[in-house]
């Protein structure tokens, strides 16, 4: 492994991806480095100049609640897009170590990678292994050994965000006070504030065969809640409590999801009826301002068709569902059994 400078970045920096012979280099015999793995679908990234989305001091890990990273950074418009694991829908942002990255003002980007040993280390890292049987290996499902734990009450992360300019003052007390409001909700027996559940099992509603650019209103809460079960699951799906933010918006499908790579067990589950909507994303206000913004999935039990307007009602691309809340004991996850 060599060692390449590490430079800590901020929100908002540009940086350009390594060549793919630098990043190579850094990488242990796993393909990995701080148990981090460089994935294949990375590679188009390569030589691109990128902006940091936010840093990832801290992650929600599905199954552990919220944990902490060591020198690692979100990018703008770095997402996989699991050309190398199947064709997984997840969507998840990348994970890019800092050493991986060149702040913009750093004169060795001016550097021009050798073509023939960038080409080799390409064909490596397109190589590295994605699969063990019929479990699949990649950043989501390796996040648990690449993290630390974090106590519950790990507050300071989020003065940190605020010093960063990630968090608004405001958005850090709104944060505290739900983790403690939740806290002594969880105690009582009640469901989580915004969370909503059904009073039997969950089931199964006519689908609307949504696809790409279609024209979608969230359905109303007892609608919602008449799919659910006490869980608030619609066949092992969560219903996000931040989604009930969006009850009567209306907004554009993204794109139909068929499969997705359960981080816990990295096995590939298949989905029927859901979606995901354009710009639509958590958050992370459930998990103390978590970065990872993962797509919120959506059943179309939870849908209805309308009309086009002019302004969907959205959130700006980039924040984001898909993890345990907070740090309460974790569930399986908000990810469905196969269905």
């Amino acid at each position: 492994m060599s060692r390449l400078q590490s430079t800590p970045l901020s929100s908002g920096q540009w940086v350009r991806v390594r060549d793919a012979s630098e990043i190579a280099a850094s990488l242990d015999a796993e393909g990995k480095l701080g148990g981090v793995p460089f994935m294949p679908e990375m590679l188009r990234f390569c030589g691109q100049r990128l902006r940091v989305h936010r840093r990832a001091g801290k992650t929600c890990v599905e199954g552990h609640g919220l944990r902490r990273m060591a020198d690692t950074v979100l990018l703008q418009g770095s997402r996989c897009d699991g050309s190398a694991h199947d064709g997984c829908q997840r969507g998840c942002m990348v994970f890019w170590k800092e050493v991986w990255l060149q702040p913009e003002t750093d004169e060795a980007m001016l550097a021009v990678a050798d073509q023939v040993s960038d080409r080799a280390a390409r064909a490596k890292l397109a190589a590295l292994p994605t699969r063990t049987g019929d479990r699949y290996t990649c950043q989501s499902t390796a996040l648990a050994q690449a993290t630390s734990p974090l106590s519950k009450w790990s507050f300071g992360l989020i003065g940190a965000d605020v010093r960063l300019g990630e968090l608004s003052v405001g958005g850090a007390m709104g944060i505290v006070w739900r983790t403690l409001a939740n806290l002594v909700r969880r105690k009582l027996g009640l469901h989580e504030i915004g969370a909503l559940a059904g009073a039997g099992a969950s089931e199964p509603a006519p689908a609307l065969g949504l696809r790409p650019g279609d024209w979608v209103r969230v359905r109303a809460a007892d609608q919602i809640e008449a799919t659910l079960g006490p869980n608030g699951k619609n066949r092992g799906l969560t219903f996000e409590p931040e989604m009930g933010g969006y009850v009567g918006e209306v907004f554009q499908v993204g794109q139909p999801v068929e499969k997705i790579i359960l981080e816990e067990t990295g096995r590939m589950v298949a989905l029927r009826d859901t979606v995901t909507l354009n710009g639509l994303n958590c958050k992370g206000t459930c998990v103390k301002n978590c970065p990872r913004a993962n797509p919120l999935f959506w059943r179309e039990a939870w849908l209805e068709r309308a009309e086009p307007v002019a302004r969907p009602a959205a959130q700006p691309p980039g924040r984001t569902t898909g993890a345990p809340r907070g740090n309460a004991p974790a569930p399986s996850g908000p990810w469905p059994t196969p269905a």
